[in-house]
C-alpha cells in the first residue's frame, strides 16, 4: 500500500499529474493534494481522499520473515520480521557490533526516501541506511542516535527505486529494535488538504479499502456530464466531509446518471448541518446501494427536481435540527428499498426522510425515533407529495416519554399504506393532520399494550384485506394513559376476514365479495320477467299485460288436446251448425 498525491492539475491517465510520474494503482490510498484531477479512465483504489494524509509504510505487515511478501534479513534470524510487524510491544534483536545488518527485499523495486525506527529504550549509535544497485551497497543516509527510542529521517532525496534495502551498524549497541518504518519517496510529498477529482461520463471508480471516500473541506467527486458513471466502493464507507460548509463528498451537477455503492456514514468527525455526502442538480438520477446515515448533519440533500434510488436502510440523524439522512426538497421521485428509521438516543429533529413535494416509494418498515428526541420522526411529510409504502410503520417502543411516530404528514399529501401501523409508548404509529388528505391504510392497527392508539388521523380510508383487524385494550387504559398493569386486547375484525359477512343466500347471484372469496346464490328475475312498476334491485320491472298479449297467448296453441285454444277452435258457430245439418240432411 503507498500513498499517491497529485503534483499538478490534469487528467489522471497522465503520469505527469503524479508524483514520481507513476499512476496510482490498486491498494494505493490516492490524495489530490489541493489539485484537480480528472479521472477520465477506470480506476481501482484503495481510498481517494482530499484530506491531507499521513505517511503510510510501504513494507507490509510481517508475519514472518518471507509472508506476506518480500524478504526481512539480518539481526533477529527467524525473529527479524518483528522488526516490520506493525507492533511495537517486542525487540526483533537487542544486541549489534560494527558490520552487522537488517533489512528488507521488496517484490519490486521502491523509491524509499524516509524512515523511522522505535527503539527499545534510549539508545545512541551510529546506522547507515543504504539500498542494493545490483553490484554494491550505497549508502542513502547516515543516522546518528543519541539517546532517543523514536527516530524518522528527514526526506533523504531518493527517488530511485531499489529492490533490496538495508540499515549497517557502525558502532556497538544494545539495539532494542522495536519496529521500522520505509516510507517511499510519492509517500513523502508534504500532504496538503483541498482539491478534488472530476468524474467523466462512463468511467467506473473502484475503491476497495474501509473507506472509499473520505472528503476533508472541499467537495471530493464531482460528476457534471449528462452521461453516466459508477463509483463502486463495495462495503467501504463513503465519509461525510469534515468541516465547511455548503460542500459534498460527492456532487452530481449535470443532470446525469450516476450509481454508487458503499455506506453513506458521518465518519469519526462530524461536521455542522448541510456538510453533505451527496447533493444533486436538476433531472439528475442517483443510484444508492448501501446504508445512509448522515450523522450530525444532512446525508443525501436534493434541493431540485431529481429522482434518487436508494436500497439500504436509512438512519435518523443524530443533532439538533432539522436534518435528515435524506432531504428530499422540491420535487421528482425518490424510491428506497429499506427500513427507513428516526433518531435514537441523541438530541432532537433526527429525521430518517425529510420529504417535501413529489413521490415516494418505500418497500420496507418506517420506525419512529425512541428516547431524548423531541421530533425524531422516520418520515416527516412537510409538502405535497404522493407516498406509496409497503411495509409496516411502527412508534417508537422505549421506556422513555420521548417516542414518536414513525411517519409525520402536516399536509394534503396521498398516502398509500400497505401493512400493519403499531402503536409504541406514549405515541402512536401514523400521524396524518391535514383534513384534506387521503389517507388509504390496510392495517393491521395494533395499539400499545399501554393503550396508545396506532394512527392519529382527520382522514382515513380502509382498503379491505384478509389481515385487517382492529386490536386495541379494553376500558381500563382509558384509552390514553399508562394504567397501573398491561390490559388485555380485544380484536375488532375486519369483515373481509369472512366474520360478519353477509350469508351467500342473501347475496345476488353470481355476486363475489370478501374480497373474492365468497359468492352470493340468491337468484333474482330480470326487469323484463317482473310486471310493470314493480322495484327490481335499483331498478323497476318492464313486463306490459295487454289484452291482446293475453289472447295471443291463449290462442298460441291449437293442436294440445283440451288446452284453451283447441276448445275454442272446436267451439260450435252458425256457419259450422250449417254446414253439419246441410250434410245431414243430404237426400242424395
Amino acid at each position: 500500500m503507498a500513498l499517491r498525491a497529485a503534483i499538478a492539475s490534469g487528467n489522471w491517465s497522465n503520469p505527469a499529474t503524479w508524483n514520481g510520474g507513476v499512476l496510482p494503482g490498486p491498494g494505493d490510498i490516492v490524495a489530490s493534494n489541493n489539485f484537480t484531477v480528472t479521472i477520465d479512465q477506470n480506476i481501482n483504489v484503495d481510498t481517494l481522499t482530499n484530506t491531507a494524509q499521513s505517511l503510510i509504510t510501504a513494507v507490509p505487515l510481517m508475519t514472518s520473515n518471507t509472508t506476506p511478501s518480500g524478504i526481512v534479513t539480518g539481526l533477529g534470524g527467524t525473529s527479524a520480521y518483528i522488526a516490520f510487524n506493525g507492533s511495537v510491544s517486542q525487540n526483533s534483536f537487542t544486541n549489534a557490533n560494527p558490520g552487522d545488518f537488517f533489512g528488507y527485499e521488496f517484490t519490486s523495486p521502491k523509491a524509499i526516501d524516509m524512515f523511522t525506527f522505535v527503539l527499545g529504550g534510549s539508545i545512541t549509535t551510529n546506522i547507515s541506511f543504504q539500498s542494493w544497485d545490483g553490484s554494491a551497497w550505497i549508502t542513502l543516509y547516515t543516522a546518528v542516535l543519541a539517546g532517543v527510542n523514536t527516530f524518522t529521517s528527514p526526506l533523504i532525496g531518493n527517488s530511485v527505486a531499489y529492490i533490496k534495502y538495508r540499515f549497517l551498524i557502525n558502532t556497538t549497541a544494545t539495539l532494542q529494535m522495536r519496529e521500522t518504518y520505509l516510507y517511499e519517496y510519492l509517500s513523502t510529498t508534504a500532504a496538503v488538504a483541498g482539491g478534488g477529482f472530476i468524474l467523466n461520463s462512463g468511467i467506473t471508480v473502484t475503491t476497495t479499502g474501509e473507506t472509499g471516500l473520505s472528503a476533508g473541506s472541499t467537495d471530493l467527486i464531482t460528476f457534471s456530464s449528462s452521461g453516466t458513471a459508477t463509483i463502486n466502493c463495495g462495503t467501504g464507507n463513503i465519509l461525510r466531509p469534515t468541516s465547511a460548509s455548503a460542500i459534498s463528498t460527492i456532487k452530481v451537477t449535470g443532470g446525469g446518471t450516476l450509481s454508487i455503492t458503499g455506506n453513506l456514514e458521518p465518519g469519526s468527525t462530524n461536521g455542522t448541518s448541510r456538510i453533505l455526502h451527496i447533493t444533486t442538480t436538476a433531472g439528475a438520477v442517483v443510484n444508492v446501494t448501501g446504508r445512509v446515515y448522515g450523522g450530525n448533519s444532512n446525508g443525501i440533500l436534493t434541493d431540485v427536481s431529481c429522482t434518487l434510488n436508494v436500497i439500504g436502510n436509512v438512519l435518523g440523524t443524530n443533532t439538533n435540527g432539522p436534518v435528515a439522512s435524506i432531504w428530499f426538497g422540491a420535487g421528482g421521485t425518490l424510491n428506497v428499498t429499506g427500513n427507513i428509521y428516526g433518531s435514537e438516543g441523541f438530541n432532537n429533529n433526527g429525521y430518517g426522510i425529510y420529504f417535501n413535494i413529489g413521490n415516494l416509494n418505500i418497500t420496507g418498515n418506517v420506525y419512529g425515533g425512541e428516547n431524548q428526541g423531541v421530533n425524531d420522526w422516520g418520515i416527516q411529510i412537510v409538502g405535497i407529495a404522493t407516498v406509496y409504502i409497503t411495509g409496516n410503520l411502527f412508534s417508537g417502543n422505549s421506556p422513555s416519554t420521548n417516542n414518536f411516530p414513525a411517519i409525520n404528514c402536516t399536509t394534503a399529501s396521498y398516502i398509500n399504506q400497505v401493512g400493519a401501523i403499531y402503536a409504541g409508548r406514549n405515541s402512536v404509529g401514523f400521524v396524518s393532520s391535514s383534513s384534506t388528505a387521503i389517507n388509504l391504510l390496510t392495517g393491521p392497527f395494533v395499539c400499545n399494550e399501554y393503550g396508545f392508539f396506532p394512527y392519529q388521523v382527520v382522514r382515513m380510508h380502509l382498503i379491505p384485506s384478509t389481515s385487517s383487524y382492529f386490536e386495541f385494550r379494553d376500558e381500563t387504559t382509558n384509552g390514553a394513559i399508562q394504567p397501573g398493569a398491561i390490559a388485555p386486547a380485544t380484536r375488532l375484525v375486519s369483515p373481509a376476514t369472512l366474520v360478519d359477512n353477509l350469508a351467500v343466500s342473501d347475496v345476488r347471484f353470481g355476486t363475489t365479495y370478501a374480497l373474492g372469496t365468497l359468492t352470493g346464490t340468491l337468484r333474482m328475475p330480470s326487469a323484463n320477467q317482473v310486471t310493470f312498476g314493480i322495484p327490481v334491485d335499483n331498478t323497476f320491472g318492464n313486463a306490459v299485460l295487454t289484452a291482446a298479449s293475453v289472447w295471443d297467448y291463449l290462442v298460441s296453441n291449437i293442436t294440445v288436446e283440451n288446452s284453451i285454444g283447441m276448445r275454442l277452435k272446436n267451439v260450435a258457430t252458425p256457419q259450422s251448425v250449417g254446414e253439419q245439418l246441410e250434410a245431414f240432411l243430404r237426400l242424395d
